[in-house]
């Protein structure tokens, strides 16, 4: 794979490409997280952001290592729920403080309840619903994050949702 080092308005963003099969993913995640950490202790940063794959392959064992708490961003899918159980499961031998929320959550009602139910029973924290919203591909085409796309539901649930784990988290 390859690693690259991007600015952003909101700081670095060190981040990587792994071709289709590609091999060691595992160790790509953990090298983009020991050059992220070294970037951000020259910069005097003290929050580092690690956006982990679905699964709980390596390349999530390696997002997941050295995390201070997981917030596990799932779709109302089977698939999502399957993943969802894998990675609490996970985040419960690491003993992670972890936390939930689901993408897309109109577009399976039942499901989304199915899933906070699920991390209520787990002793996961919920934390919110994210709508689907067409604002969200914008975003993308227009190369901004949804949270500055006026009107923007999708972006209203997310800033909501940050602002309740920097609450519960007392981190940032």
């Amino acid at each position: 794979g390859e690693l690259y080092v991007s600015s952003t308005s909101w700081g670095p963003l060190v981040h990587a490409r792994l071709g289709a099969g590609g091999e060691n993913s595992g160790k790509l995640v953990s090298e983009v997280k020991k050059r992220a950490r070294a970037l951000g202790e020259e910069q005097g940063r003290s929050l580092m952001i690690t956006d982990g794959p679905p699964g709980i392959g390596c390349s999530v064992i390696a997002s997941l290592s050295g995390a201070d708490a997981v917030l596990i961003v799932t779709e109302p899918t089977v698939s999502g729920m399957h993943d969802l159980e894998r990675v609490c499961e996970l985040c419960r031998h690491f003993r992670l403080p972890t936390y939930l929320c689901v993408n897309k959550s109109d577009l399976n009602v039942e499901n989304a309840k199915k899933i906070r139910a699920f991390g209520e029973e787990k002793g996961v924290q919920w934390l919110g619903e994210i709508p689907y919203d067409a604002s969200v591909t914008r975003a993308m085409i227009q190369t901004l994050p949804v949270v500055h796309i006026e009107g923007s539901q999708a972006g209203k649930a997310i800033l909501k949702i940050w602002e309740m784990l920097k609450d519960e988290r007392a981190l940032f």
